[in-house]
């Protein structure tokens, strides 16, 4: 069976890099503002980035598949967590943790059952794996389902950011008051304020959330 044409795994690769690069610079952004909510959001959205560009384009894949399954299950278990705190600290709700939790386990169940070249158009995956392993189609398709429910989610939010900050930090209440003064305080230059502008962030999120999506449609 003829899978996507090469160059569409090789654009999926390059936005994937590219969320990778714009969560390095957050980070960046994060340590001079002083803004530490978000930081883990960023470092996850920047391992599965770089993990998801070698899993699109073997040739750009690197590091043992055992390294990359310790770094995507302690994310897992850290918003998990996250996620629990949530909910205890502000009652019943679908913290953007738990949603981040789904994607590490995600993340997780593509290094354990890799797609084989036949049922990716031969591009295969990298980092290590091997294929022949199939992922069991019914968590596949769920997994994809939920991935994509909430990029149309966060398209729809009317909460900017809440998929980086969380729709209880603090600093997200100051932008909604006064968004010409979100995530203003300690940054030097002006540019800070447009790589950390919310709808930027839910987009990076939303590109990754579809990448996931294709790759686990791949699997199935």
């Amino acid at each position: 069976m003829m899978g996507p044409p090469a160059w569409l795994y090789y654009l999926f690769g390059g936005l994937m890099f590219a969320v990778a690069l714009y969560s390095v610079a957050l980070l960046l952004v994060s340590f001079v503002s002083r803004f530490t909510t978000g930081r883990d959001v960023d470092l996850s959205h920047l391992a599965m980035g770089v993990a998801m560009a070698g899993m699109f384009v073997p040739a750009w894949s690197f590091g043992a598949r055992a390294g990359w399954d310790v770094i995507f299950a302690g994310f897992l278990v850290w918003f998990v967590v996250r996620t629990i705190q949530s909910v205890q600290a502000f009652g019943l709700h679908l913290p953007h943790y738990a949603i981040h939790a789904v994607m590490n386990f995600a993340m997780l169940m593509m290094f354990w059952f890799p797609p084989s070249a036949s049922s990716s158009g031969g591009m295969g995956m990298g980092m290590g794996g091997s294929g022949g392993h199939i992922l069991q189609p019914g968590l596949g398709f769920v997994l994809a389902v939920f991935l994509l429910a909430a990029a149309v989610f966060t398209l729809a939010s009317p909460n900017k950011g809440a998929s980086h900050s969380g729709r209880h930090a603090s600093a997200w209440a100051v932008a909604t008051e006064r968004p010409s003064e979100a995530f203003a305080e300690g940054a030097a230059i002006g540019v800070e304020n447009v790589l950390a502008t919310p709808w930027l962030e839910d987009l990076s999120h939303v590109v990754m959330l579809v990448g996931m999506a294709f790759m686990l449609i791949l699997m199935l």
